[in-house]
C-alpha cells in the first residue's frame, strides 16, 4: 500500500509543480494513475486515491489562480476519472500492452471530450449550438490557447504515463511476488 500512497502523492505533486516548472497544459498522470489505479489498487483506493489526488492539487492550483476550490468544471473531471476507471476494468480483462494503450487513448477521449463539452455548457463565451460545440472542442475561446493542443498534450500525458505505471508495477510484482498484484505477467499467452 505504501507504493500506492507514493504513486498517488506524485501524481499530485507533479501536477502542482507545473506552474512553476512550465510544461503543457493538460500534461499529467491523472487520467493514467485513475485507468492503473482501478486494476492495482486495492478498494477503495482504486476509484478514491485519483479522486483524492485530484482534488488536493486542485486546491493548491485554484489557490495559487485565485479560482473558487470548487467549480463545475471539477465536477466534470471528477466523473471523467470516475469513467476512466471503470475503463480500466475493461482494461484489465484484456491484460495486453495493446488494451493497456488503447485504456490510455480512451482516457485522453473521455477526459477531452467530457471536460470540453461542460466548459462549452457552462461557460458563456460559448453559444449553445452545434457550432459552438464545435469551438469548445477545437479552437476554445479567444485569448486561451486551441483546445485541440489540451487533448495533444493529454494523449501524449497518458499514454507516458500509463506506460510507466504499468511497467513499473509489473517490475515490482515480478521483484516481490505476493505484495504487488500483476496483471500482464499473470495474463494466459495468446
Amino acid at each position: 500500500m505504501r507504493w500506492a500512497v507514493f504513486l498517488i502523492g506524485g501524481a499530485a505533486l507533479f501536477r502542482c509543480l507545473r506552474p512553476w516548472v512550465g510544461g503543457p497544459e493538460n500534461f499529467a498522470p491523472f487520467a493514467a494513475l485513475a485507468l492503473c489505479g482501478a486494476v492495482y489498487f486495492r478498494r477503495p483506493w482504486n476509484w478514491a486515491g485519483p479522486l483524492l489526488a485530484l482534488l488536493i492539487s486542485d486546491a493548491v492550483l485554484n489557490l495559487h489562480y485565485g479560482q473558487p476550490f470548487f467549480t463545475a468544471n471539477r465536477l466534470a473531471a471528477a466523473l471523467a476519472y470516475l469513467l476512466i476507471a471503470e475503463l480500466g476494468r475493461v482494461v484489465a480483462a484484456r491484460s495486453s500492452w495493446g488494451a493497456w494503450l488503447g485504456g490510455a487513448l480512451g482516457s485522453s477521449l473521455i477526459f477531452y471530450f467530457l471536460t470540453n463539452s461542460a466548459a462549452w455548457w457552462l461557460n458563456v463565451g460559448y453559444d449553445k449550438s452545434l457550432a459552438g460545440w464545435g469551438q469548445a472542442l477545437t479552437v476554445g475561446l479567444p485569448g486561451f490557447p486551441p483546445t485541440w493542443t489540451f487533448l495533444r498534450a493529454s494523449l501524449i500525458s497518458d499514454l507516458l504515463f500509463t506506460v510507466i505505471f504499468v511497467a513499473g508495477i509489473e517490475w515490482s510484482a515480478r521483484r516481490n511476488p505476493g505484495k504487488v498484484r500483476p496483471i500482464l505477467s499473470a495474463a494466459p499467452a495468446r
